[in-house]
């Protein structure tokens, strides 16, 4: 028998403080800084994620991560890994992966696509986890944080900011799934933000 979720308010409070202490953490721009002279987002980074995106929509099976890695530049972009904190909770895929629709088509994030601020492949597992990797423009993802309340659902976790073999393997893993599984899990959808 399946356990019973606790909603009460109470423990709904507690999510609730935790997730506003999670935003304000990395919002706060305080240890979050890949480096000094990485700051807000730019001309420049703007360029760089337009290219990325243009190469993976053109023919994402034809990409080669070398496409990605040879315009990476960790002063102006950085890339993070996306997880959903709630996947024990989740009771069905159709309901999974209408989480990641919604959490993809929230009015604000018609203005960072316009922006070119960022952009992500996400993919709903057969466990009803949902993982993925965005692409920012600039050095954190604050600029999505605001406009997407949504995202205070989610872990985001900095893959780099440097260009080693295991960051650029943890993102291949990401975007390009080995025999259609990761994390040993079955991709079951895979939804593209670009």
């Amino acid at each position: 028998m399946a356990e019973k979720l606790d909603t009460s308010p109470e423990e709904e409070a507690i999510k609730d403080e935790a997730r506003e202490f999670m935003t304000g953490l990395v919002g706060s721009g305080a240890g979050d800084q890949t480096n000094d002279s990485a700051g807000a987002p730019t001309a420049d980074g703007a360029d760089i994620i337009k290219a990325w995106k243009s190469k993976y929509s053109a023919a994402p099976e034809d990409t080669t991560m070398e496409d990605f890695w040879s315009l990476y530049d960790p002063y102006l972009t950085s890339i993070w890994k996306m997880v959903y904190d709630e996947a024990d909770s989740n009771e069905n895929l159709k309901e999974t992966i209408g989480f990641v629709e919604d959490l993809l088509a929230q009015p604000g994030m018609t203005q960072l696509k316009k922006d070119h601020d960022c952009w992500c492949v996400v993919h709903t597992l057969e466990n009803l986890g949902i993982e993925g990797v965005w692409f920012f423009n600039g050095p954190n993802p604050v600029k999505l944080f605001a406009a997407n309340e949504d995202t205070s659902w989610y872990t985001f976790t900095q893959l780099g900011p440097e260009a080693i073999d295991p960051v650029k393997t943890a993102v291949a893993n990401i975007m390009m799934p080995i025999e259609g599984k990761l994390s040993g899990k079955v991709v079951k959808d895979t939804k593209v933000f670009c």
